[in-house]
């Protein structure tokens, strides 16, 4: 299924004038320089073909050659585009001879491909080759940038790149037709019968492993093989399909294309069975990371930002964004790669329709839904804003102690597993045989350092919504904002806990060192009844001193408590897990309504279609 879905975005991509997708042979290379040679093969100099990006950073050019052999620790060249120790014998790496075996197999290779072109370039290639002397090679260069001769180099005839020569380009496709598998047989991608079947898979680059690109389908081990079959065999794949997936994943991951997401420790790709505009927004949808640039970021930037935050906001309200409307039955597919050493692991393979995403988005967004606790956090907490907040923190605020990135990028991972799949939130954070669930890891968090964030508080309501759903229990949902209807003890204790502290808050003021919170929310969420014996003959003092300063303060914070305690019959001695998630969800939404000046006003869904979740 994931190659063929790749077989056919490549067929998509290559039907119509599109040029980014390269034929049979060829591969996008990231070049470096060109070798410039005049008619008779003389050397005239390298061009640095390299562009600078907004950050003035050197990047290469990607250009259109044709594709290079699969290189490990082996002397193989590549046609018309290659490093200075293939086209030249330059020794790169301390290894002399090394760099006359890699000359002379360039030397070889491009005189059995264009025997018989009758091209001029042809002609100043091989003559470039015949009369080129790897013993000047080093003295040679000493004038050239040689740091450009450890990357991809190609051909520059009279100011023509050879690679784009249409003849040489013909030579080239007979010669790697030619190439292919003796095995001919039924290719399980396309169906087709008599097709000659690729025994060696594409490398696929940028989704992490070696840089000479790592393989979706391999087999070594004897483990993996079938009657004695070797290699590819064992997966009949035609040479033409297995081509196709690759040339289509390695375009997908490319940067500038905008199809690929890095998240924890895989890499997700995303595509569709034909052009919309959703295509290119859809991974900022699920994970909305990019959606508040710097005052200073570029124009374009900020466009793409509004677009996506105005697409949420229709699919919160559970409407199909206007752009989208045509499109709500498209088929997408997501893939997770993870690097393996030589080889890559599928982590995600998700395929679904565009509707289907968008209700799952909005569950999503829907489950971390709740009031910021300062101006500038966003609306939309991204994936990792989650798991970064996760961690530890020490008195200030800060993330406490060296962060473990594997496990932090598992989660990541698993955070966005969960919001396109509709499936459970993570069940742990930390690793080990017998990991910790997340919920009592975050509420441990919460003990032990006292930060009650927006972002802890989103997840820990999210895990709870989710959770609730999935059982399908008759337990109501979790508003967004402070539900005074609840009856859930937890809920209601958490919320009297806020309107405790804000009384102490408004007799005290500012000569506070430490709060009731600080001293005490951990035990008064896990064993209320002691701590709430404790405090509420405490507030009596502070309900005192807070009518002569701060008489408003007083009325409010007495009207929560006199709900409150109109729906608690008597305080439990103990909270189970659930209920101490409750009671801070409970505690922060009271705690955002005291310090919000206005009530907000209630949203109004944009006119617009309503998700078709089926």
């Amino acid at each position: 299924m994931i190659l063929s879905a790749l077989d056919a975005y490549y067929r998509r991509m290559s039907a119509g004038d599109d040029q980014t997708m390269p034929p049979y042979g060829f591969a996008l290379q990231k070049v470096v320089g060109a070798i410039q040679l005049d008619g008779e093969g003389r050397f005239l100099g390298l061009l640095d073909l390299q562009v600078k990006d907004d950050k003035g950073k050197a990047r290469p050019m990607g250009m259109m050659t044709p594709e290079p052999p699969g290189r490990t620790a082996g002397v193989s060249s590549a046609f018309l585009c290659d490093n200075g120790g293939y086209l030249f014998g330059f020794d790169l790496k301390g290894k002399a001879e090394r760099a006359a075996r890699q000359f002379e197999a360039a030397a070889a290779l491009h005189k059995e491909v264009l025997a018989g072109v009758d091209h001029p370039a042809a002609r100043a290639i091989c003559r470039h080759f015949e009369t080129w002397d790897i013993a000047r090679a080093a003295d040679v260069m000493a004038a050239q940038d040689t740091a450009l001769l450890q990357g991809w180099l190609v051909f520059s005839i009279i100011g023509a790149y050879a690679h784009d020569e249409a003849d040489l380009r013909d030579a080239w496709a007979r010669y790697a037709a030619a190439q292919v598998s003796g095995m001919r047989g039924q290719c399980l991608v396309t169906g087709k019968d008599d097709q000659p079947i690729a025994r060696l898979h594409p490398g696929i680059k940028g989704a992490g492993g070696q840089s000479s690109g790592a393989s979706l389908v391999s087999f070594e081990m004897k483990s993996a093989r079938s009657f004695g079959k070797e290699k590819g065999d064992n997966a009949p794949v035609g040479e033409a399909a297995a081509f196709n997936y690759g040339a289509a994943l390695n375009h997908l991951l490319r940067r500038d294309v905008n199809r690929s997401r890095t998240i924890g420790d895989m890499t997700v790709v995303v595509w569709a069975e034909r052009p919309n505009p959703a295509e290119d927004l859809l991974m900022d949808l699920v994970d909305p990371a990019r959606i508040d640039p710097d005052d200073d970021a570029p124009a374009e930037d900020k466009a793409r930002a509004s677009r996506v935050r105005d697409a949420l906001d229709h699919v919160i309200h559970g409407t199909v964004p206007l752009a989208f409307q045509d499109d709500v039955g498209v088929r997408f597919y997501l893939l997770g790669l993870s690097p393996n050493a030589a080889r890559l692991s599928v982590r995600l393979w998700q395929v679904d329709t565009l509707g289907v995403l968008m209700s799952r988005i909005r569950e999503h967004q829907r489950d971390l839904s709740l009031p910021t606790d300062f101006p500038k956090r966003p609306r939309y907490p991204s994936l990792w804003s989650l798991v970064h907040d996760a961690r530890p923190k020490d008195g200030e605020g800060k993330a406490r102690g060296k962060a473990d990135n594997d496990k932090l990028f598992k989660l990541h991972a698993d955070l966005l597993r969960a919001a396109i799949t509709g499936g459970p939130y993570p069940a742990a954070i930390t690793g080990g045989p017998y990991p910790a669930a997340l919920l009592p890891v975050l509420l441990a968090r919460f003990r032990s350092d006292g930060h009650i964030t927006h972002p802890r508080v989103a997840l820990i309501k999210a895990v709870i919504s989710r959770r609730w759903r999935i059982d399908n229990t008759d337990k109501r949902e979790l508003t967004m904002g402070l539900d005074e209807t609840r009856t859930e003890p937890g809920y209601l204790l958490g919320r009297l806990f806020a309107a405790l502290e804000r009384l102490q808050e408004a007799a005290l003021g500012d000569n506070l060192n430490r709060t009731i919170r600080d001293k005490f929310i951990g035990a008064a969420a896990a064993t209320p009844r002691g701590v709430f014996n404790h405090l509420l003959p405490l507030s009596e003092a502070h309900r005192k001193k807070a009518r002569r300063d701060s008489p408003g303060n007083v009325v409010n914070a007495d009207k929560v408590i006199g709900k409150v305690m109109d729906g608690i019959s008597d305080i439990p001695a103990v909270l189970a897990p659930d209920d101490q998630a409750l009671f801070f969800i409970g505690y922060y939404q009271q705690r955002q309504v005291f310090f919000t000046k206005k009530p907000a006003k209630t949203e109004t869904a944009p006119d617009a279609t309503l998700i078709d979740e089926d």
